[in-house]
C-alpha cells in the first residue's frame, strides 16, 4: 500500500472512527433523561464488549477468507442498526440490546480495519503505519467525543441521527477506498467452518502461537483495558452526576485530550517506535499512565485538578495503545497475524467487559470505587510490564 492509498484510507477511516464516538458523551444524558438505572453507564458498554469479545475471533478468522473491506462494510452497517436501537431506547432492555448488536458488528469493522493495515503494509512500513493508524484512531475518537458533546446540546436524538448517517457513509466509503487485500494474505489451507464461529475456540487455537511473551503481552492488554474502561466510563458519568456538567464538558475535555494526544503521538510516540525498542520502553509508558490514575483519587472534590488528571491519563494512553498494538504485531508472523490481532481485539474487549461492568455495578456502592479499580488495574499492568521487560532483556543477553 503506497502512501497515497494509505492516506485515502486514513481520511475515510477518520470519518467512521469519529462518528463512532458521537454517542459516548450523551450516554449519561440519555440515562438521566429517560430515568434509567445509573448502573447502565457501565452495563451498556459491558454488553457491547461482551459481544465484541465473542465475535472478534470469528471476524479475525474471516479476514483470512474474504477481503477485509467487505467485513468493514458488513460490520459498519450492523453497527448502525445497533445504534438506532440504542438511540431509541426507553428502558434498560433496549439499551442492552442495542449495545449488544453494536458490539457484535462493530468488532468486525475494527478487527478488519486493523488487519487491513497489517496485511497491506510491508514489514518496513508496518510499525509506522500501525502507529499512525492508532494515533489517528485515538485522536479522532477524542474529536468525535467533542462533536458528540456539542451535538448533545441540541438533543440526544439528534446526536444519534447524525452518528448513524456518518457511520453508514464511513463504512461505505471505506469499501470503495480500500484495496482488495487478498493477494497480501496467507491463503488458508481449508475452508471456513461453523466451528470457527465458536468464540472460545480462539483460546484453544491460541496455542499455535502462544508463548510466555505473548501471554504477558495479552495479560497487559486485558488488565489495562479493565483500568482504562473503568476510568473513562466512570469519569464521563461522574462529571454529569456529581458536578452536574452538560455533555459539552465531556466533549471539551476530549477535545483537550485530542490536541494533547496528537502532539504526544506525533513526537513522543513516533520517537519511541522509531528510535527505541518498544519491548523495553512499554514498561515506562505504563508506569507513566499509572501516576495520574493514582493522583486523581485525591481530587474528587475539585473539578479542575480532577479534569487535568483525566486529560494527562488519557493522553498517555493515546501513546500506550499504538505501542501495545505494535508489540503484538512485532511478535506475529505472516501466517498467524490475523489470528493474533483477532485475539488482541478479544482480550481488549474482555478487559473492557470487566472494566465497564464493574464500574457500573460498584458506582452505587461508592462513587470513588471505579477510579480505585482503574488505578489497581494499571498498577498490576505496570508490574507485568516490568516483568516482561526483564524477561526480554534476559533473552537478548542469552
Amino acid at each position: 500500500m503506497n502512501r497515497r492509498q494509505f492516506l485515502k484510507f486514513l481520511i475515510v477511516y477518520a470519518v467512521f472512527s469519529m462518528s463512532a464516538n458521537f454517542a459516548h458523551p450523551v450516554t449519561p444524558t440519555l440515562i438521566v433523561e429517560r430515568n434509567l438505572d445509573s448502573s447502565m453507564f457501565g452495563i451498556a458498554l459491558a454488553a457491547m464488549f461482551v459481544m465484541s469479545f465473542l465475535f472478534s475471533p470469528f471476524w479475525g478468522k474471516l479476514c483470512n477468507y474474504i477481503p477485509t473491506k467487505t467485513i468493514i462494510l458488513i460490520g459498519g452497517l450492523g453497527y448502525c442498526v445497533g445504534q438506532v436501537i440504542f438511540g431509541a431506547a426507553v428502558n434498560e432492555a433496549m439499551v442492552v440490546g442495542g449495545r449488544m448488536v453494536a458490539g457484535a458488528f462493530s468488532s468486525g469493522a475494527w478487527t478488519a480495519a486493523l488487519n487491513y493495515v497489517v496485511n497491506t503494509s510491508s514489514p518496513e512500513e508496518r510499525g509506522e503505519h500501525l502507529t499512525v493508524y492508532a494515533t489517528l484512531q485515538n485522536v479522532i475518537s477524542a474529536v468525535g467525543y467533542f462533536i458528540g458533546g456539542m451535538l448533545g446540546l441540541i438533543s440526544v436524538e439528534f446526536t444519534f441521527t447524525v452518528q448513524v448517517i456518518m457511520l453508514a457513509a464511513g463504512c461505505i466509503g471505506l469499501y470503495f477506498v480500500c484495496l482488495d487485500d487478498t493477494p497480501f494474505k496467507h491463503k488458508p489451507e481449508r475452508k471456513l467452518t461453523f466451528s470457527d464461529a465458536n468464540p472460545f475456540k480462539v483460546f484453544v487455537e491460541a496455542k499455535s502461537f502462544m508463548n510466555v511473551n505473548f501471554a504477558l503481552i495479552f495479560a497487559m492488554v486485558a488488565i489495562a483495558a479493565v483500568g482504562q474502561n473503568s476510568f473513562e466510563q466512570v469519569f464521563n458519568y461522574f462529571i454529569k452526576d456529581q458536578f452536574h456538567l452538560s455533555s459539552a464538558y465531556n466533549g471539551i475535555f476530549k477535545a483537550a485530550i485530542a490536541i494533547c494526544g496528537f502532539i504526544a503521538n506525533s513526537t513522543v510516540c513516533m520517537w519511541l517506535v522509531k528510535k527505541t525498542n518498544i519491548n523495553r520502553t512499554y514498561a515506562w509508558v505504563m508506569i507513566a499512565a499509572t501516576i495520574p490514575a493514582g493522583l486523581i483519587l485525591f481530587f474528587f472534590g475539585s473539578i479542575i485538578p480532577f479534569a487535568i488528571c483525566d486529560i494527562v491519563f488519557m493522553t498517555i494512553n493515546i501513546i500506550r495503545n499504538p505501542i501495545q498494538q505494535n508489540l503484538c504485531a512485532e511478535h506475529a508472523s505472516a501466517e498467524n497475524s490475523n489470528s493474533v490481532m483477532g485475539f488482541f481485539q478479544a482480550m481488549n474487549s474482555l478487559g473492557g467487559i470487566f472494566g465497564a461492568a464493574f464500574a457500573g455495578l460498584i458506582y452505587d456502592t461508592n462513587t470513588h470505587y471505579p477510579f480505585v479499580l482503574a488505578f489497581i488495574a494499571y498498577l498490576i499492568t505496570s508490574v507485568i510490564a516490568v516483568i516482561y521487560r526483564a524477561r526480554y532483556a534476559r533473552e537478548n543477553r542469552a
